[in-house]
């Protein structure tokens, strides 16, 4: 059965766009793929650095991070939401299918320095909505994970983060469902205690879109969080290349 190769939970592509596409083609070439999951904050990694590569493959399946804060302290070298969201109808017209496009307004995050507050709530409602508007159908969010290398990041540059509690998850998560459902979409949680599980990448979505219906596999993927719905994968990619995006929030290795 062909495999389902992801660029990638572990590294931005945009960054590492040639190097990425030289180890995508070399070692799994398009005879032996089902689909290529893409995740980025950058359309241009698609429409751009990927794209020959990516046109050699049946299907490519795109999760597009745009958290609001593109542009901030907390993303500095991230573009801004408006730009990102001007890109989804070339991205569409790319994979085919809106089908193959989920938003990810993740993670949300409320952090403090000094007398200033940056937090994206209230623009993953309004991303919900502009990304609807452009045809997309599938979007997935949590709450930032404080995870101890997170927070001696913080706090060696002045930041503090506000934990949301349980009264606020859940008003939050209810608020942005209903802006999503009320666009005709679906709002999933990615790896939220309480909530559903859900799959960022879901073998049985990925094989109902491929464009000659092949099957690929649905097992559960081995080596993620408890919470994580994701089915096999292999994915390309180092969790210790530094990122010049510079996000504080950053689970892998950020760049300064």
């Amino acid at each position: 059965m062909k495999v389902v190769v992801s660029l990638s939970r572990r590294t931005e592509p945009f960054f590492y766009a040639d190097r990425l596409a030289n180890l995508l083609t070399s070692r799994y070439p398009p005879e032996r793929v089902h689909t290529v999951v893409v995740w980025t904050k950058f359309p241009q990694a698609v429409l751009g650095g990927l794209r020959p590569a990516l046109r050699r493959y049946d299907q490519v399946y795109l999760h597009l991070t745009i958290t609001g804060l593109g542009g901030t302290p907390v993303e500095p070298q991230v573009p801004p939401p408006e730009q990102v969201l001007a890109r989804i109808p070339d991205l569409v017209d790319f994979l085919g299918d809106p089908r193959r496009l989920r938003v990810r307004p993740d993670p949300l995050l409320i952090f403090r320095r000094g007398e200033r507050t940056f937090t994206n709530v209230e623009e993953a409602v309004d991303i919900i909505r502009e990304a609807a508007a452009r045809g997309v159908k599938s979007f997935s969010t949590s709450f930032v994970e404080l995870y101890p290398k997170v927070r001696r990041r913080l706090g060696g540059r002045g930041w503090e983060a506000v934990p949301f509690d349980g009264d606020q998850r859940r008003q939050i998560w209810s608020r942005l469902a209903a802006a999503a459902g009320a666009c005709g979409a679906t709002l999933y949680a990615c790896c939220v205690p309480g909530l559903p599980t859900s799959s960022c990448i879901d073998g049985r979505l990925l094989s109902q879109l491929h464009p000659r219906g092949e099957p690929c596999r649905t097992d559960r993927a081995r080596g993620q969080r408890p919470l994580c719905g994701c089915t096999h994968a292999v994915d390309l990619g180092w969790y210790n290349m530094v990122c010049p995006s510079g996000c504080l929030y950053c689970y892998a290795n950020a760049g300064r």
